[in-house]
């Protein structure tokens, strides 16, 4: 993928609030809330981030329930932290 297309990915909304929220922990979809309130807009923006290799999506078991957490990969993680600071 080009660099304008992960820079244009990265300016819509709630892209950066999101990864920088699983910069810190993975979280579920629910737990991202707090980052973008739009059920609709949070799922679209982890279905980009993914797409380009900037999350990943792991399954837990916990208790016999199955959570899907996402995490930022560590590939993308030094240069998002580098963006950051």
């Amino acid at each position: 993928m080009g660099r304008y297309k992960v820079v244009k990915l990265l300016a819509r909304a709630f892209a950066i609030e999101i990864l920088n929220a699983l910069n810190e922990t993975p979280l579920r979809f629910v737990d991202l809330k707090d980052y973008c309130p739009n059920d609709r807009t949070r799922a679209l923006r982890l279905k980009e981030l993914r797409k380009i290799g900037f999350i990943t999506a792991t399954i837990k078991e916990i208790e016999n329930h199955s959570y899907v957490h996402y995490q930022i990969t560590e590939k993308r993680r030094k240069p998002f932290n580098y963006l950051m600071n």
